[in-house]
C-alpha cells in the first residue's frame, strides 16, 4: 500500500480541508492499527477510541495494551467498556448486534465530546465482501447487495456525525503487508477465529470454499457492489418521488399515514422500497429486514388486514382509503369513515349541516310524504340517507359519540336491545373508529347510527305526513 496515494485519495473523497478532530475506532487489530499509522503524520487531530466489550477474559488487558501503544505513538486515546452480554440479554438480541450497538454508541459519545468532524473505522474490502454475502443470504434486496458505503451517516446513533471508511477499497492482505513492512504487531482478538459467530463462519469456511471455485470471488463481488450501487441511487430517487406522492401524514418516529390509492398505482418494487424506507423512519438503523418480512407486510396491505405485525414492533393498520405504519399502538386516523371532530356533542338543526372531521357532514330536513314516495329506490336504500318518522321529535337534534356500555334497538330488532359495541363489531367497524362514530339522537333517544342503521322506534310506519331526512355527506 502506497501511503502517499492512499492519503491523496482519502482527502479527495472526503473533504479538501479537515479542521476538526477525527475519532478513529481502534480495536488493536491489524486493520485499525494500519489506519492510525497511515494518518499519524497527515496533519490531523486524531482521537483513537477503543471499546472493551467485556466478552473475553483478556479483553481488559488488551484494552490497556492498545492504550499504551497509542500513547507510544504520541496520541491520547479514549477507552470505554460495557457488559455486552447483559445488553444483549436485556434487549433480546444476538451478541454480534449488541456489540456493534454498544461500540458505535461509545464512538459517537467520544466524537461529541471532541466536537469531531467524523468517525473513522478500518473496514476493508474483505469486510465488505462478508457484509454483502451476509445480506444476500438474509435476502435483504438491492440495498444490502451494495454493502457498506465509504461515507455515510448512521442515523440510529447520530444525525450529525458521519462515518468514514477510508480503507474500504483496500484488501486485508494489503493491510497485513503494510503492518509487516512497518513492524506493526497487532493485538489480536481471538474471538475473530470463533466460528460460532455468523460472520466468522463466512470468513473462515464459506468464502474460502467459494474461492476454490472462483479465486477472484472477493474482487468480483466488490465490483458488482459498485454497479448495483448505481442502480440503487436511481431507485432511491424514484422511491423519494413515490414517498412524496403517497405519504399523507408523518409523526416522526411514531407513525406514518399513507394514501392507499397512490400506493396501489406504484410498481411492486417501489412498494417494497417504500416499506423499507418507512421501517427505517420508525426504527432508525433497523437491521435484518429481509424479503420475507416485506412480503408479509405487503400481503397484509393488499388483503386489507385490519392489523398486522411488521418488524421490530412496527404495526400495520388498514382501512379503505389509507393505511398506517406505527411504532406500537397508534390510533389510525379514520379518513374513510365519518368521525366526530372532538368529544363534545354537536347540535343539528333543519337549517344548517353539522361538520364532522375530514370534511364529512350531516344535514337534516323535513320533506313531504309525497316527495319521499317519488324518490328512486336506490336513494331510499342508500346507507348515506336515513328516513325517519318525525313524530315526537325534539329539536335541535344531537350528534354525539356512543356512550360507554350503551344499548339500543336497531331497525329489525323488536322489543330487544343490543350493545352498541356488539353492533359495531357486527358491522365490521374498526376498533379505532368506534369511539368517535357519530350517533344522532333526539331527547336522549337514538335516531340513527350514522351511515349504518336507524333505530326501530323511529322507523316509517306509513301514516306520516312528513318524513325526517338525515343525510351523511362524504368529503368532496
Amino acid at each position: 500500500m502506497d501511503k502517499t496515494q492512499f492519503l491523496a485519495a482519502f482527502f479527495e473523497s472526503l473533504h479538501p480541508v479537515l479542521l476538526k478532530p477525527v475519532v478513529i475506532g481502534v480495536s488493536g487489530g491489524a486493520d485499525s492499527l494500519c489506519l492510525v499509522h497511515l494518518l499519524l503524520n497527515a496533519g490531523l487531530a486524531l482521537v483513537p477510541a477503543h471499546y472493551d466489550h467485556q466478552l473475553r477474559t483478556v479483553s481488559g488487558v488488551q484494552a490497556k495494551q492498545v492504550e499504551a501503544l497509542m500513547r507510544a505513538w504520541g496520541l491520547e486515546p479514549e477507552v470505554g467498556s460495557g457488559n455486552v452480554k447483559d445488553y444483549a440479554r436485556a434487549n433480546k438480541m444476538g451478541l454480534e448486534e449488541a456489540a456493534r450497538i454498544c461500540r458505535y454508541e461509545f464512538l459517537v459519545g467520544v466524537a461529541e465530546k471532541y466536537n469531531a468532524q467524523a468517525i473513522l473505522t478500518a473496514h476493508h474490502q474483505d469486510d465488505q465482501v462478508e457484509t454483502i454475502l451476509m445480506h444476500f443470504l438474509r435476502g435483504s434486496g438491492i440495498n444490502g447487495l451494495t454493502g457498506m458505503r465509504s461515507v455515510e451517516t448512521l442515523t440510529q446513533f447520530s444525525k450529525n456525525i458521519p462515518l468514514w471508511r477510508p480503507l474500504l477499497e483496500t484488501s486485508k492482505q494489503e493491510i497485513l503487508d503494510y503492518c509487516a513492512e512497518h513492524q506493526i504487531i497487532p493485538i489480536e482478538d481471538e474471538s475473530n477465529l470463533d466460528i460460532r459467530f455468523y460472520r466468522n463462519q463466512l470468513r473462515h469456511e464459506l468464502i474460502p470454499s467459494i474461492e476454490k471455485i472462483q479465486p477472484s470471488f472477493r474482487r468480483i463481488l466488490s465490483r458488482n457492489a459498485k454497479v448495483i450501487e448505481l442502480d440503487r441511487q436511481m431507485l432511491e430517487k424514484m422511491t423519494e418521488l413515490a414517498w412524496q406522492k403517497t405519504i399523507v401524514q408523518e409523526t416522526p418516529g411514531v407513525a406514518l399515514l399513507f394514501d392507499r390509492d397512490q400506493w396501489e398505482h406504484l410498481e411492486e418494487a417501489i412498494q417494497y422500497r417504500l416499506l423499507v424506507k418507512a421501517a427505517n423512519q420508525l426504527v432508525p438503523g433497523l437491521r435484518d429486514l429481509g424479503f420475507s418480512e416485506l412480503q408479509r407486510a405487503k400481503t397484509a396491505l393488499d388483503q386489507l388486514a385490519p392489523r398486522a405485525d411488521f418488524k421490530a414492533g412496527i404495526l400495520i393498520q388498514n382501512q379503505p382509503g389509507t393505511f398506517l405504519l406505527s411504532l406500537g399502538e397508534f390510533d389510525l386516523p379514520q379518513t374513510g369513515f365519518p368521525q366526530l371532530p372532538g368529544e363534545s356533542a354537536l347540535k343539528l338543526t333543519l337549517k344548517k349541516p353539522v361538520k364532522l372531521a375530514q370534511g364529512w357532514q350531516i344535514k337534516a330536513e323535513k320533506i313531504d310524504k309525497d316527495v319521499f314516495e317519488r324518490l328512486p329506490t336506490a336513494v331510499k336504500e342508500n346507507p348515506l340517507h336515513a328516513w325517519l318518522n318525525p313524530a315526537d321529535l325534539e329539536l335541535p337534534l344531537v350528534v354525539r359519540q356512543p356512550f360507554k356500555g350503551e344499548r339500543w334497538s336497531p331497525l329489525g330488532m323488536v322489543h330487544k336491545h343490543q350493545k352498541m359495541s356488539d353492533f359495531f363489531i357486527n358491522q365490521k367497524i374498526p376498533r379505532t373508529a368506534r369511539n368517535s362514530w357519530p350517533v344522532v339522537s333526539s331527547g336522549g333517544s337514538i335516531l340513527w347510527v350514522v351511515g349504518l342503521r336507524i333505530a326501530q322506534a323511529w322507523r316509517l310506519t306509513g301514516s306520516e305526513v312528513e318524513v325526517l331526512h338525515l343525510q351523511l355527506i362524504p368529503p368532496a
